[in-house]
């Protein structure tokens, strides 16, 4: 199996992994990091002018670590990249893309030239309302935030196969964590923090916070006030959820990235929160083989989850691979084609002379039972007629030739406390006005007609309530005060079920020789 290097640049980081590459459930057999070399990137874009010591820094790791993966992914943060959660009509899922594209001035209100598309599924709904709808996460990015990066993985002589976006990358590594109870995955760097909660492997909120983790200009003062500023919106974040889901509370936090090699931002975030707090120290989409046994999976967490399922930024690149070994295969299939239609031109002389001597044979034939081929026409005449003439007798048929009947129905289902005061009727549907003594009875009556097997729909037009002070007759009504009773009026519209007569498609013949009228026949 085809392996990858998914490697994650941060402001004080670089990690290198080294996993399977396109599996259901990878494996992940090498990691390292390095410095990132100053300045070589600020908000996710790579620094021109510091692309060669980049390189070397990166071909240096993979070299000292003995990485021989020849592909390469990259997971990207960056403050640029805009995100929208949407929820996709009825499609396909292999159609969200084409969707997405079509619909994208609706999400972004940018230049979207400039930009490219990306989407991860978040959920996808089979049953209810919901039922072929999908909950799907769309970014978009600055083209020219991708460009250094093309240019690095050439550099260290990689193919690169994606890019992802962080955000996807968390998911990915964190959303087998989350099962019945929800999960918060805090992904703390120097440069940013982005937290996510999960439920059942659905993201249900994910937000970045601007914070300097770990950099502050005082020490370790600082740095602890940082934590309190971060562990302050992550219990905002916590709060605010439980007020939306009070059923189902965010249960542990689970750290990860640079901020994880701290254990006083984790015993920080457990004291404010009042969470069980851990690392992230598996991750259940990848499988970690023996190589892997001593390193801190928390770190590398995003990079591994880019591997397992990236959401397609630099797609465009793998459309072009795909395009160039399309144009290839049909170079050689025109190449076959050509040899195979000369073998067949070869071998094709006797078998065309039997041909022809059959084709004479067969015009005798045809001439021989011309006079069938009449007789046949004016059949197929005849029939045309007939059935013109029994579709027009049905178009005279109508539905209220059957009005009484459905009247009779309706006396004998109606009950004797309810009143029928008003009824009309035509070709399509009837009106019907019925004074009951409660909802209830208005309920059940309005039940049975859409029982009844000659009605394709019942609509409910207007229910009125009555308090009056006199007797109804026998109707039966509920006391409410006194001599007050009250009666319940309300019409409903029954649309008849209709039959849907088909035009007869008159039968194809061949031109009638001259002579020869197949509209009439003879005895």
């Amino acid at each position: 199996m085809a392996k990858v290097l998914s490697i994650e640049i941060g402001v004080a980081t670089i990690r290198v992994v080294e996993m399977d590459y396109q599996a259901k459930k990878p494996k992940v057999y090498k990691c390292a990091d390095v410095a990132t070399p100053e300045g070589a990137i600020k908000d996710g874009y790579l620094d021109p002018t510091k692309m060669e010591p980049l390189r070397a820094t990166i071909s240096e790791t993979i070299r000292k670590n003995k990485m021989r993966a020849k592909r390469v992914i990259f997971t990207v943060f960056s403050g640029k990249i805009i995100s929208r959660e949407i929820t996709t009509p009825v499609v396909k899922e292999h159609q969200i893309g084409a969707f997405i594209e079509s619909n994208a001035n609706e999400y972004f209100p940018i230049e979207l030239d400039e930009y490219k598309l990306a989407h991860s599924v978040i959920q996808s709904y089979y049953d209810g309302d919901n039922a072929g709808r999908h909950k799907v996460l769309v970014m978009a990015a600055e083209r020219e935030l991708f460009v250094p990066y093309e240019r690095l993985a050439a550099a260290l002589r990689l193919q690169i196969m994606d890019i992802d976006y962080v955000g996807n990358s968390v998911i990915q590594a964190a959303r087998q964590s989350a099962g019945a109870a929800a999960i918060m995955a805090v992904k703390a760097e120097p440069e940013y923090a982005l937290i996510t909660i999960l439920h059942q492997g659905t993201m249900m909120i994910q937000r970045t916070v601007n914070y300097s983790i770990g950099r502050g200009n005082n020490g370790a003062a600082s740095e602890e006030e940082n934590y309190m500023m971060l562990t302050g919106t992550v219990t905002r974040m916590m709060d605010f959820y439980a007020s939306n889901n009070e059923d189902n509370k965010v249960e542990q936090i689970f750290l990860m990235g640079e901020g994880s090699r701290s254990q006083t931002l984790l015993d920080m975030m457990a004291r404010q929160t009042g969470a069980q707090c851990r690392l992230l120290d598996n991750v259940r989409s990848a499988t970690a083989t023996k190589s892997m046994a001593d390193a801190h999976v928390n770190v590398f967490a995003a990079a591994i989850g880019a591997g397992v399922q990236s959401v397609g930024f630099d797609a465009e690149k793998v459309k072009e691979r795909h395009e160039t070994n399309y144009l290839s295969a049909c170079f050689l299939m025109i190449l076959l084609f050509g040899v195979a239609a000369g073998g067949l031109c070869y071998v094709s002389i006797v078998p065309y002379n039997t041909a022809f001597a059959e084709q004479q044979s067969l015009q005798r034939r045809q001439q021989q039972l011309e006079p069938a081929r009449v007789v046949h026409d004016q059949y197929l005449g005849l029939k045309d007629f007939v059935d013109q003439v029994r579709y027009g007798n049905r178009l005279t048929e109508h539905f209220n030739d059957g009005i009484i009947d459905f009247l009779e129905e309706l006396e004998v289902k109606l009950p004797e406390d309810v009143e029928l005061t008003d009824f009309s009727s035509d070709d399509v549907e009837c009106v019907m006005t019925i004074r009951v003594g409660d909802k209830e009875t208005a309920a059940g009556i309005i039940q049975m007609l859409r029982e009844f097997e000659s009605l394709e729909t019942v609509v409910v037009e207007s229910l009125i309530e009555e308090v009056t002070e006199e007797t109804l007759g026998d109707i039966i009504v509920e006391v409410a005060q006194g001599n007050e009773v009250k009666t319940i009026n309300f019409t409903v519209k029954c649309t008849y079920k209709t039959e849907v007569l088909e035009v007869p498609v008159p039968t194809a013949q061949p031109p009638a020789p001259e002579g020869v009228d197949v509209a009439t026949t003879t005895e």
